[in-house]
């Protein structure tokens, strides 16, 4: 497969860690496959990252808000709709790897196949312990498909980055949230801005997908869907909502419900979680 990867990286007083995470990250993707490429989208240059398969993309952040930064790899990723067969958009804190790579083309095909999302599930260290970076309440429901047992993440499903294979990636370009508009009042920006980028086709007040699902082996969560997050923010910083809160082996419920049961949300609720949605932002 022919993998396109696109992270973006602000540059800021912070620059130097950034740095160090760029080149742990840009080191997993190179184990991944020889035919990746990795494309930066940064408003500074630093030229210690660029290599065969490396290349910075500069953008011109002056007098603008630096979350938009998430925004501007879009045209570029679209122009490339036709060169590669996987495509993926990260933050640079995330830290992705070989296993996760095969975890999604394990399981990618029975998802789209029933109209559901792989998931992944971000995960942070504190004191020796492992740590959901995402979730503020544990996952409560199962879904099986072919008799295999799928965990439902109806808490939230972003993980800073996405990837899809060519196929589904075209179909997402062709949707009303590829080039998204912030202007007036819209339901369907339940993120802030950065976020809506990072969190692709699979986000809340999205119709594409039925349900994020991530696969179960012996009641627990498939190990390779884990993903990790190295600014490790969320977990050390005691996070006012809970993001960070939870710990990795007590992710799900220790027996799931099927989906199936799961009462309707009210009406007024779903329409009260859009007007306090800064509160449920990532």
């Amino acid at each position: 497969m022919k993998i396109a990867v696109h992270i973006t990286s602000f540059h800021g007083d912070n620059y130097k860690e950034r740095i160090i995470f760029l080149k742990k990250i840009i080191k997993n993707y190179q184990i991944i496959s020889k035919k990746i490429d990795i494309f930066i989208h940064t408003n500074k240059v630093s030229k210690i990252l660029e290599s065969k398969n490396v290349k910075l993309i500069l953008h011109d952040l002056e007098n603008k808000n630096p979350f938009y930064l998430s925004w501007l790899s879009r045209p570029m990723i679209e122009k490339q709709k036709d060169k590669y067969d996987c495509f993926i958009y990260s933050e640079d804190d995330i830290l992705f790897s070989k296993k996760n790579f095969e975890y999604w083309l394990k399981y990618k095909e029975i998802c789209l196949k029933n109209n559901h999302n792989l998931g992944f599930i971000r995960i942070e260290k504190k004191n020796e312990e492992i740590f959901s970076t995402d979730l503020i309440k544990k996952i409560n429901y199962f879904l099986k498909i072919d008799n295999k047992v799928f965990a439902v993440n109806d808490v939230n499903s972003y993980c800073a980055f996405w990837i899809y294979d060519k196929k589904e990636f075209i179909k997402f370009t062709q949707s009303k949230f590829w080039n998204f508009t912030w202007k007036g009042k819209n339901i369907h920006a339940f993120y802030g801005i950065r976020e809506m980028s990072a969190i692709g086709w699979h986000g809340k007040n999205m119709s594409r997908y039925k349900h994020t699902l991530i696969p179960m082996t012996k009641n627990k969560l498939d190990r390779d869907s884990y993903i990790l997050h190295l600014t490790n923010n969320h977990a050390l910083s005691n996070h006012p909502v809970g993001f960070g809160s939870i710990k990795k082996n007590d992710i799900t419920e220790k027996k799931l419900i099927d989906i199936h049961l799961k009462k309707k949300e009210p009406i007024f609720l779903k329409f009260l979680k859009y007007k306090f949605r800064k509160f449920f932002n990532i």
